[in-house]
């Protein structure tokens, strides 16, 4: 991703004076409902990927701020509308492992054909332990990536880079699961 060893710098600084500022300005943006937590914590997590993609552009820019919170309003935004035309489509399991959907003929016919445990054990067995480590913290423990940081010992890019690809092999692995319905 980055081209030099002062990129990675910039970029380690950018997160590290910012991440705090922009997770609070997306919290902010979902008007504190505390079920939209989510929505926060993945936007933060996104505008850093996405200044990781442009750090190029970004060590240049006239006002790398304003572009992290211009970036941050646009993911909150895109999250809002996609979280809408997905209710009708997605299948959430909840801490009981149940499927909740209205009205969603899917997830009936995943309950009956599929033992829901066996399903969930089969997906997240793809996590090593350390991966599904953070799975719970993050996702289970509804941890922040401030917190996940302090508790690992790892630079706040380092965790979102890390719960990124946990969330991509654990979609990867439903979409193989998936297939075989």
């Amino acid at each position: 991703m980055w081209k030099s060893k002062q990129q990675d710098v910039f970029y380690e600084q950018l997160c590290e004076q910012n991440i705090r500022n922009i997770y609070k300005y997306c919290a902010r943006l979902t008007k504190g409902q505390s079920h939209l937590t989510d929505i926060a914590e993945d936007c933060t997590q996104k505008t850093f990927l996405e200044a990781g993609k442009q750090i190029v552009t970004l060590q240049n820019h006239p006002n790398v701020k304003g572009w992290l919170y211009v970036t941050a309003k646009n993911l909150v935004r895109n999250s809002y509308r996609g979280m809408y035309i997905k209710r009708k489509y997605e299948i959430v399991f909840d801490d009981q492992l149940k499927l909740i959907s209205e009205g969603n003929e899917l997830a009936a016919c995943l309950e009956e054909s599929y033992d829901i445990k066996e399903l969930s054990e089969q997906v997240l067995s793809v996590l090593s332990k350390s991966e599904y480590d953070l799975y719970h913290d993050y996702f289970r423990n509804r941890l922040s990536i401030i917190e996940l940081s302090e508790k690992y010992y790892i630079s706040s890019t380092a965790v979102t880079t890390r719960i990124y690809r946990v969330k991509k092999k654990l979609k990867d692995k439903i979409k193989d699961c998936c297939k075989v319905i």
